[in-house]
C-alpha cells in the first residue's frame, strides 16, 4: 500500500513548451514500452461494455479507445495542426517536447435519453479510470506526464489522424523526455491548493426517519 501512495504522491504535472519550429531531438520512447503501459492502463475497471460490443459486434467491450503516436509521428504533426481553422496554441509546443502521445477517447451510447446518459457518465468515468492508471503507470516507470485536454487535437484533427468521429476525446496523455534540455515547461496550476481529506471526505451518520 505505501508503494501506490508514493506513486501517486510522486506523480506531476509538467507542461514541456519548445520551440515547435525546433522539435526536442532523440529517439522517442520504444513503441513497445508505450504499449505496455497501455496495457497496464488497460486493467482500470470499467462497468458496462461499450454499444458497439452490447450490439453483437466483435468490438472491445471497453468503453475506451486509445491511439498511440510515436516521436516521429508527434513531430509530424505540427505542421499539419498549423492548417487547420483553429490555431493549436501550445498543442504544437507539447508535440516538439513528446516522447510519445496516447489519445485516450471514449464511445458515446447511440441513444439520446435518460438511460444513455447515464451510461455514458459510467463510460466516460471508466475512461477517466484508465487514464489515472495510464499516469500512475508512467509515473512508477520514471516517465513524466501531461494529461491534456487535447485543445484542437479533440475533433478537428480526428480526420487525419484516422480517428473515427463519433468518438470522444478525453485525454491527450504527452509523455515527456528524461532530459528537456532547460527549455520553458509549466508546472500544474493547483497542486500547490489541494487540501488534505478533512476538508473534502466525512464519515456518514445514518439519520433517523
Amino acid at each position: 500500500m505505501d508503494r501506490i501512495d508514493d506513486i501517486a504522491r510522486g506523480r506531476r504535472t509538467l507542461k514541456l513548451l519548445p520551440d515547435p519550429a525546433d522539435p526536442l531531438p532523440g529517439p522517442g520512447l520504444p513503441r513497445a514500452r508505450v504499449e505496455a503501459l497501455v496495457e497496464s492502463a488497460g486493467w482500470a475497471p470499467f462497468h458496462r461494455a461499450c454499444a458497439a460490443a452490447r450490439n453483437g459486434g466483435d468490438a472491445a467491450v471497453e468503453p475506451w479507445r486509445v491511439h498511440l503516436l510515436d516521436k516521429p509521428a508527434c513531430t509530424a504533426l505540427i505542421p499539419r495542426l498549423d492548417t487547420l481553422p483553429k490555431p493549436p496554441g501550445k498543442i504544437v509546443n507539447m508535440l516538439a517536447a513528446a516522447d510519445a502521445l496516447v489519445l485516450v477517447t471514449w464511445l458515446p451510447e447511440e441513444e439520446e435519453d435518460w438511460a444513455a446518459s447515464e451510461l455514458n457518465m459510467e463510460h466516460i468515468a471508466a475512461t477517466g479510470a484508465m487514464i489515472q492508471t495510464l499516469l500512475l503507470a508512467a509515473t512508477e516507470a520514471g516517465i513524466g506526464s501531461y494529461w491534456s485536454s487535447g485543445g484542437v487535437l479533440a475533433g478537428e484533427a480526428f480526420g487525419m489522424l484516422g480517428i473515427d468521429a463519433r468518438e470522444r476525446l478525453l485525454g491527450a496523455v504527452f509523455l515527456w523526455p528524461d532530459d528537456a534540455g532547460g527549455v520553458e515547461s509549466a508546472p500544474g496550476k493547483l497542486r500547490g491548493q489541494r487540501r488534505g481529506p478533512d476538508r473534502w471526505a466525512r464519515w456518514v451518520e445514518i439519520r433517523s426517519p
